[in-house]
This record gives C-alpha cells, structure tokens and sequence, in this order.
C-alpha cells in the first residue's frame, strides 16, 4: 500500500492523541509504512518535532522495542489524578508550601507543568482557615535535615525554643509525624526519664546530625504507627499498659459519633434509649481529656474513676465551687 507522508505524519499525530505507543520497529510491519525503512519512519517524525517539538518523547519499551515514543498529554494528568488525590495534594501545597513536590515524580517537564498547573488551579477552590504549617526561610533545609537524620539513623541534636529560652536535645528521630493539623518530631529520647519525646516542629530551630548512627527500637516504632494525640506516654511494651477510657454520650449527640472516629481506639456500643457506650484505648489519661472536656454536659466519663473524679475537680475549680 502506498502512502504519502502527509497521510502518514496525520495517522502518526492521531496515535500520538490516542495516547498510543509509537514504535520503529512495530511501524515497520504497518499497513501505512510497509515497505519503509527506518530513515523513512524516523523522518516522518521529524515532522511532527518540528513544528511540536514536545510533542512526544522516547520511552523505555518492552522487551526488544526499539524506538518507541508516547506523546505528552493531558491524559497523563487524567489518569495520575482523582478527586482525593488533587485534594490530597492541594493540602500538601498548603500546608508544606514546597513546590517541588513533582520532582519525585518519574514524568515529563511537560507533563509536571500540566499537573502543576491543575493544582494550583484546584487551590483556587480552597480556603485554609487554619494554617497547620507555617513556613519561613529556612524550614524546607530544616525539614530535609531532619529527613537526612531519620534515613541515615544519625544521632541528632535538636534546639527548641521554649519560652523566652531554648534548650538542646539529643535524640534518635524516627518520623515526622502529621497530627492534630501540625507537624512532629517523633525520637527516642536519651534522657532516661523521658525515652520518647515529640517536638513541635514550629519550636525546632536548629539541627545538628551527629556522625554516630543508631538501631531502631521496635517497640517504639509501633508505639508511633499507634499514636492517636500529642500527648502520648511510651512505656516498654507499651501495649500491656494501655487505659481503657469508658465514657456515655448523650442520644442527641451519638450521630456524630458514630459516623466518625475522634481517636483510632475508638469502640462504640448503641444504648436501649439511644446514647452510646464508647471505649477508648490510650497511654495516659491525657490524651482523652480534652475531647471529655469538648463536648460537656453530652459526654459522661463511666471509667477510669480517676479520670471521672478529675474531670469533676476541673468544673469544680472552673466554676470556683
């Protein structure tokens, strides 16, 4: 079948748009270029790059492909991003303010600019009332220190501001933990009467990685991965020591616990008349006070008697009673 190159560059062009793989050697036994050498094929497109020069690109092929080219579309976006993934991302933009968060990915220039662009497009349609991070000079180095840190395993030294002072810690850091709309330093302390700390990563001014490297500590790694609040208590085996937390809600408030977790631990249990028996598994007692306190007179704490008789002497002391 003979062919011109015009009708031949045309047909090159629609693959290209279909988001189909264009290969040398595959063209070669098509009906269009039968009988074409390489030269041939390699020259039509060459048409296509010089008038849209980043049209298309050479990819990695199969197994003996050779020369196989796909062209940059906004298919790429398309198929990359949903719904989620885009609000994911628009929340990274905010709250990170790093714009090379496409570097990472294994995709064209072309392609990154599309992605790019749709994003900040979709911020558009955000507002963040509140600012989990907020990013100054200097944080993007400090954030990548501490990546260094936790990747190599390096004794770390960080400073803190605390009040009108500061104060340095040395530490093993394990993660940088995303909580309660702010950023963590989760570490093993080397302080013995702390063996885990978290640092608000707003009050870390400076950090120093030491030479020295360290082992992780497998109990501490899962007590991470099962932080539920700011304020957890590690304890050796932390798992043999957890509270159970048993607290009565209110029937006109049960919905909003029911349709949603306030912390990972939590069971919920319905009543005859309609509130909720809810169970809570946490490290210290602190770490479910809060959520007690926010939602009075509809919340009743049935055990620890403990955590009952304080948040009794709380109110009492409120209330100046």
């Amino acid at each position: 079948m003979a062919t011109n190159p015009q009708a031949r560059v045309l047909e090159l062009l629609k693959r290209f748009n279909n988001g189909e793989k264009v290969g040398i050697e595959a063209l070669q036994s098509d009906i269009m270029w039968e009988g074409k050498s390489e030269k041939t094929i390699r020259r039509d497109l060459d048409v296509i790059k010089e008038y849209f020069p980043d049209s298309f690109e050479l990819i990695r092929g199969g197994k003996g492909e050779k020369g196989t080219y796909k062209a940059i579309t906004k298919d790429v976006f398309n198929n990359f991003m949903d719904k989620d993934t885009i609000a994911l991302m628009v929340q990274t933009f905010n709250i990170a303010q790093r714009n090379n968060i496409l570097e990472g990915l294994n995709i064209g220039d072309d392609d990154k600019r599309i992605i790019d662009a749709k994003i900040k497009k979709s911020k558009e349609c955000y507002e963040f009332i509140t600012k989990p991070y907020e990013t100054k000079k200097g944080d993007v180095k400090l954030l990548k220190e501490l990546e260094r840190a936790i990747d190599w395993k390096r004794y770390t030294t960080i400073t803190q501001r605390e009040g009108d002072a500061s104060k340095d810690y040395e530490v093993k850091p394990y993660k940088i933990v995303f909580m309660n709309e702010n950023f963590y330093l989760a570490c093993e302390n080397l302080s013995e009467k702390y063996p885990f700390s978290i640092f608000r990563l707003t009050n870390i001014f400076k950090v120093k990685l030491h030479a020295k490297t360290f082992h992780i500590n497998p109990d501490i790694e899962s007590f991470i991965k099962n932080m539920q609040t700011p304020f957890p208590l590690y304890t050796p085996e932390f798992r043999k020591h957890l509270i159970e937390v048993v607290v009565e809600v209110d029937s006109s408030k049960a919905r909003f616990f029911r349709a949603k977790k306030f912390l990972p631990s939590q069971r919920e249990k319905v009543n005859d008349d309609g509130s909720l028996t809810v169970s809570f598994k946490v490290t210290q007692e602190m770490e479910i006070e809060e959520l007690v306190k926010k939602w009075i007179p509809y919340m009743r704490v049935v055990l620890p008697l403990s955590l009952k008789q304080k948040i009794e002497d709380d109110l009492k002391q409120y209330l100046n009673i």
